[in-house]
């Protein structure tokens, strides 16, 4: 008679990028952050999270511009402890506040549908934090914001080479009078960088 064979038990190992892809979705929504400054700068950060049985957090953070590029930067960070995410969003406080789910959702959406209009893709981090979020389905209630500024696309780069790469897709795209741009210039700039924020 044949030995029965023995089955594994270890936990398969998923590298992030396929657990985002995979299994992310099928943790439950946690806390989520809406940019507070997005009505004056058009710009803001937004922040998505995700809840694990054993009480840590995954969460992905959006660069939302309004006004022109949809998302501009993204990143994500997988099983924090809860007491880190705390302190995380803390840090965060003055430039987020508490939100629903659908609020985050409704901007992150819309301003990447706006973008693509003009031809501007979303970073392409995107591409694995995306997963943080729910399909964009009618299930999502809609709420509906106001993207551009005083009627068009207002581009606000922080150099030439940055103004150059969008500009290329909304020349293409739009036409003259649809969209002004600036380049920026001194500290007015949100610091993005996740290294700064653990």
């Amino acid at each position: 008679m044949a030995k029965n064979k023995k089955k594994k038990t270890q936990q398969e190992f998923l590298s992030p990028e396929r657990f985002m892809r995979e299994r992310v979705r099928s943790l439950q929504l946690g806390p989520c952050f809406f940019p507070t400054e997005i009505d004056e700068r058009g710009e803001g950060i937004a922040i998505v999270s995700r809840l694990h049985t054993g009480g840590r957090v995954s969460f992905a953070v959006y660069l939302v511009d309004t006004w022109c590029t949809g998302v501009k930067d993204t990143y994500y960070r997988l099983r924090m402890e809860e007491d880190e995410f705390q302190t995380y969003i803390e840090r965060m406080a003055e430039h987020t506040r508490p939100a629903s789910y659908n609020e985050v959702h409704n901007l992150i959406y819309g301003a990447l549908e706006y973008a693509s209009e003009a031809g501007i893709p979303p970073h392409k981090d995107f591409a694995i934090t995306k997963y943080m979020l729910e399909e964009d389905t009618d299930d999502i209630p809609l709420i509906e914001y106001s993207y551009g500024k005083d009627g068009k696309y207002c581009l606000v780069a922080t150099g030439q080479l940055e103004a150059s790469r969008y500009l290329q897709h909304m020349r293409r795209h739009l036409k003259e009078g649809e969209y002004d741009y600036i380049i920026a210039v001194g500290p007015d700039e949100m610091d993005f960088s996740p290294e700064d924020n653990e």
